[in-house]
């Protein structure tokens, strides 16, 4: 059986344009949506200016992947569109994929 993942994908915006990457947000986040992720939630940093994260679920380590690969893609139609919003570009996304533990078994 495959394990859901969660996902959490962190970055910095370029201050300059936080409008144009809010705007380009949404359709990204309809993206996520038709690629399978669930339970999404997109953060702003409390604590440190311009820091975003995204976190979602997948059913499967190996659709983490292939959304990872499109995300970091400047080439892609949706997910490029972030390569001017990001500090240094997409090469400075950061994703991380988590599979749950089960707190029952810890005493």
């Amino acid at each position: 059986m495959k394990q859901p993942v969660t996902v959490f994908i962190e970055y910095k915006i370029n201050k300059d344009i936080i409008k144009l990457y809010e705007k380009n947000m949404k359709v990204v986040i309809r993206e996520l949506q038709n690629l399978g992720a669930t339970h999404l939630s997109w953060l702003k940093a409390a604590d440190q200016e311009n820091l975003y994260v995204e976190s979602f679920t997948v059913h499967s380590i190996s659709l983490y992947q292939s959304i990872k690969e499109k995300r970091t893609n400047p080439s892609h139609p949706i997910f490029g569109m972030l390569e001017e919003c990001i500090e240094g570009g997409l090469k400075k996304l950061h994703c991380w994929a988590f599979e749950p533990l089960n707190v029952e078994e810890i005493h």
